[in-house]
């Protein structure tokens, strides 16, 4: 169909040789016992709606890699009693999701949706859920013969790049100006508050992962303290973290990639379709502090990603060039790395099926690389999860990362009202 854009063919190459590097993981849950084969009959019209479900990423050779149609034919939908369990690689030539549905007790149905990167962005995962969910559920006026499908993302290197508008970090945010429209904070996890946090061991593949579920109160309460102080909750978590990697790694400065979606920074931003993989990396080296207040650090942080974001361009590198950069990136060597993704608001993108579910929640797996990890942050039903997977470091990080983010996200802004 159309080569893979910079963005899509190094997501490609990263989950080719970065043991599945960037693959997003969604678990959800909806109440009701569903049978498989109900499940099995959605598949089919689901991929109809959304183009990206139906491709296949083949090597070109010279010129590099390619997305085309995969073959039309029933899809199977993987029962599972654990549907928590690690996941098989995504075969490269074959599809590029995976579908796994299980019950429990509760009578509830629990799925787990597991997408290739370049077809799925931080952004993107309820995208993907939400048509599936429409047709279960013979959602009104989302008939699955009637609604036309989206269109595939289009290749981005060939848009007009515009740029990104005000954030809310201090100098865009000065002292005493309006209060902003706030953003929703947060990443996926189950439901729950945290009772001592909410860790869980995940696969070799993708290192120890540490789930932090807020209630809605502890979740508004983080961001009312955040936002006094001219912060978002990701920039002031994701700051204490580099604090506590730099003392973890023994190293005086790490790096934060912060994740930002491109969709409304194109001139033809009206092509863009929300499922997809259309996002960049803007990179700041931070130096650790050991001591003093971390807010005053997060407000330094947030003012040089603000003018790194301003200056970041998307690179237009020819697929082999993008092939021996991420073969560097799997050597994992370098500055320790947090990655980080604030994901938002998932409710808006579940529409009407928001009341029938009981959890929603997604992981970013952390493959090779520097050693470090990847923060990601998401909301459902008002209530932030924070989920870190760790690559590179000892068995004791996770333990570490888990006390640094309840202390930063619980007991400070409980201490320290705004």
């Amino acid at each position: 169909m159309r080569g893979l854009s910079d963005t899509e063919a190094a997501s490609a190459y990263s989950h080719a040789l970065l043991r599945g590097s960037g693959r997003l993981t969604a678990s959800f849950a909806v109440d009701g016992v569903l049978p498989l084969e109900q499940v099995e009959r959605a598949v089919e019209p689901w991929i109809r709606r959304l183009p990206p479900l139906s491709l296949r990423i083949e090597d070109a050779g010279g010129d590099g890699l390619r997305f085309r149609r995969g073959a039309p034919g029933p899809c199977s939908v993987q029962a599972s009693a654990a549907v928590g369990a690690g996941d098989d690689e995504l075969a490269e030539g074959g599809r590029l999701w995976r579908l796994r549905v299980g019950h429990d007790r509760g009578g509830a149905t629990r799925f787990r949706l597991t997408l290739h990167p370049a077809i799925c962005d931080g952004w993107s995962t309820a995208r993907f859920v939400r048509p599936l969910l429409d047709t279960l559920f013979a959602s009104p006026g989302h008939d699955a013969g009637q609604v036309p499908g989206q269109a595939l993302p289009p290749d981005t290197d060939a848009l007009t790049y515009e740029g990104g508008g005000a954030c809310s970090c201090g100098a865009c945010m000065p002292s005493g100006s309006p209060r902003r429209l706030r953003r929703a904070v947060t990443s996926y996890a189950e439901h729950g508050s945290y009772g001592g946090g909410h860790r869980e061991r995940r696969d070799g593949r993708a290192g120890d992962a540490v789930t932090l579920a807020l209630t809605a109160y502890e979740s508004r309460r983080l961001r009312d303290w955040c936002e006094a102080r001219q912060l978002t909750a990701s920039g002031f978590l994701s700051t204490v973290l580099a604090d506590a990697l730099a003392r973890e790694t023994g190293r005086k400065e790490v790096t934060v990639a912060t994740s930002v979606s491109l969709r409304r920074r194109y001139a033809e931003r009206t092509l863009i379709a929300e499922p997809g993989c259309v996002t960049g990396a803007v990179r700041v080296a931070l130096r650790s502090g050991t001591g003093g207040d971390p807010v005053g650090r997060a407000r330094a942080h947030a003012v040089a990603l603000c003018a790194a974001e301003r200056a970041w361009r998307p690179e237009r590198r020819g697929h082999a060039g993008i092939r021996r950069a991420v073969e560097r990136d799997a050597a994992g060597t370098g500055v320790p790395e947090l990655r980080v993704t604030d994901a938002g608001s998932v409710d808006t993108a579940l529409g009407p099926h928001v009341g029938r579910m009981t959890g929603f929640r997604a992981v970013a797996a952390s493959g090779g690389g520097p050693p470090g990890g990847t923060l990601y942050l998401s909301s459902f039903k008002g209530a932030l999860t924070v989920a870190l997977t760790s690559r590179g470091l000892g068995t004791g990080w996770p333990g570490v990362a888990e006390r640094e983010l309840a202390e930063a996200a619980l007991l400070r802004p409980a201490l320290l009202p705004a």
